[in-house]
C-alpha cells in the first residue's frame, strides 16, 4: 500500500473532498450540530445509492471493464506466482491501495452488521457473503467458460474466549517487542489487523516509540 496515496484530493466517489476533510478530522470544527446531521445525512443517502448501483454494475458492467477494475488483484497474483517460483513462500506481496480499500468495504460491511447487536444479523452476514461469492463464480462461468462447476460457500465464523478489554490490552502490552523500532512495527501490525484500536495504537506511540529525549 502507498504511503503517498491522496486520501482527500482524488477523483468525487461517494464522499466530495470536502467530506474527506471533514471526516479525517481535518476541517469542519466551526460547523454546527445541524449542519453536520445534514452533511452526515448525505453521506449516508449517497452510501445507499451507491450500494443500490452494484446491482446494475455486477449484472451489466462489460468483463473487460471489469478486468480492468480488477486489474490490480491479477498483478498480486502474477507477483505471488513469483515469489514461490523462487522459493519465497512465506513473502506474501504488498496490496495495491484499491485492494485495500476493498478490505476497508469488508470491514465496514463487518462493523456494521454486528453494530445492531443482534445475533441473528451475524447469520444474515454470513448468509449473503457467502451466497454472493457462490452467485459471481456461476455467473462468471455462464459468461466466460464453456463449462460449469457448482459451489457451496462455507463461511466458518469461530470466535475465540471472550476477555475484558483491558486484561486482553495488558495481555498485548506485555508481549510487545523491547526495541523501540520493532515496537512501532508491532503496533502498526495489531492497529492494521484491527486487533487494538486506533486511540489505543495512538496512545501506545506517543508512551513507547515518541519517547522525550531527556539531556
Amino acid at each position: 500500500m502507498s504511503d503517498e496515496f491522496d486520501w482527500v484530493k482524488r477523483d468525487r466517489g461517494v464522499l466530495t473532498e470536502r467530506d474527506r476533510e471533514i471526516l479525517l478530522g481535518r476541517a469542519g470544527e466551526n460547523l454546527d450540530s445541524n449542519a453536520q446531521n445534514v452533511r452526515r445525512y448525505n453521506i449516508r443517502e449517497r452510501i445507499r445509492n451507491a450500494v443500490y448501483d452494484f446491482q446494475i454494475i455486477a449484472q451489466n458492467l462489460p468483463l473487460a471493464d471489469i478486468q480492468q477494475l480488477f486489474e490490480p488483484a491479477y498483478d498480486w497474483s502474477r507477483e505471488h506466482r513469483r515469489l514461490d517460483e523462487e522459493g519465497l513462500t512465506s513473502t506474501t506481496p504488498d496490496l495495491d491501495q484499491l485492494l485495500w480499500s476493498w478490505l476497508f468495504l469488508f470491514e465496514f460491511f463487518s462493523y456494521g452488521m454486528y453494530a445492531g447487536g443482534k445475533q441473528e444479523t451475524q447469520i444474515l452476514m454470513q448468509g449473503l457473503v457467502e451466497e454472493g461469492i457462490e452467485r459471481g463464480y456461476r455467473e462468471y462461468q455462464h459468461d466466460n467458460l464453456q463449462t460449469y462447476r457448482e459451489m457451496d460457500v462455507d463461511l466458518g465464523l469461530n470466535y475465540g474466549n471472550l476477555v475484558l478489554r483491558n486484561n486482553y490490552l495488558r495481555g498485548v502490552q506485555e508481549d510487545l517487542p523491547s526495541e523501540t523500532s520493532e515496537i512501532a512495527k508491532e503496533i502498526l501490525r495489531l492497529r492494521r489487523q484491527r486487533k487494538i484500536s486506533q486511540p489505543d495504537a495512538s496512545r501506545w506511540f506517543d508512551e513507547y516509540v515518541r519517547k522525550p529525549d531527556f539531556d
